[in-house]
């Protein structure tokens, strides 16, 4: 991972799961100090003022095997907190390795799910994939940010502007072939795929063609 990538996962926004977990750990971290002086407490009772019939060892034993637990619990969210973040750069780095790629499939999505049937398909995966290579369009998508470069495709080639779900579609594919890791980290079964999604009810459409 270059500077840049470091520098963008350190200044994007935390999503709702990564302040949750940043919200256990401090919990986690406040319980393990409450423990700490709770033991220092018991020792401090047990030198300078003992209770008859108080057993401090066993007071102490208890108190660190809770410790123990919390701490244990604490090393778990974090290693998972870093594991999701090493999930979500390696994602990035793939998702920018493969940008033309992206790109592309995001813009055969669009025209596989605005086709009516099999001969308007046909035409349409022919068409983006001509157009794909033209020198103007691999210099716009080259220079250009994914959804911004799918947006311009989209109003260029007469396609419905709905970027987010094309580019999603690209992802789901991507990761389908093994082009980038799941969003949560886990390896995907390629013997179990995804169904594909449809665009309209009640409309069944022919397999996406082959673009490899």
């Amino acid at each position: 991972m270059d500077k840049a990538q470091t520098d963008r996962m350190s200044e994007a926004p935390a999503t709702p799961q990564e302040e949750r977990a940043a919200r256990h750990l401090r919990m986690l971290a406040r319980a393990a100090e409450i423990h700490m002086e709770i033991m220092e407490a018991t020792r401090t009772e047990a030198v300078e003022a003992p209770q008859p019939g108080a057993d401090y060892s066993q007071r102490i034993a208890v108190v660190t095997k809770s410790l123990r637990l919390t701490l244990l619990l604490e090393d778990k969210f974090a290693n998972h907190r870093d594991d999701r973040r090493k999930a979500a750069a390696k994602r990035e780095s793939a998702q920018e390795d493969w940008h033309d790629l992206r790109v592309k499939l995001a813009m055969l999505a669009a025209a596989y799910e605005v086709s009516e049937d099999d001969e308007e398909v046909d035409r349409r995966v022919a068409e983006v994939c001509e157009r794909v290579e033209r020198p103007e369009v691999a210099e716009l998508i080259a220079a250009s940010r994914p959804e911004v470069a799918v947006a311009a495709l989209c109003r260029r080639w007469g396609f419905p502007p709905n970027v987010e779900r094309w580019l999603e579609m690209a992802d789901e594919a991507m990761e389908h072939y093994g082009f980038i890791p799941p969003e949560d980290g886990e390896e995907a079964d390629p013997e179990d795929p995804p169904e594909p999604r449809s665009a309209g009810a009640g409309r069944r459409k022919p397999k996406p063609p082959d673009t490899g």
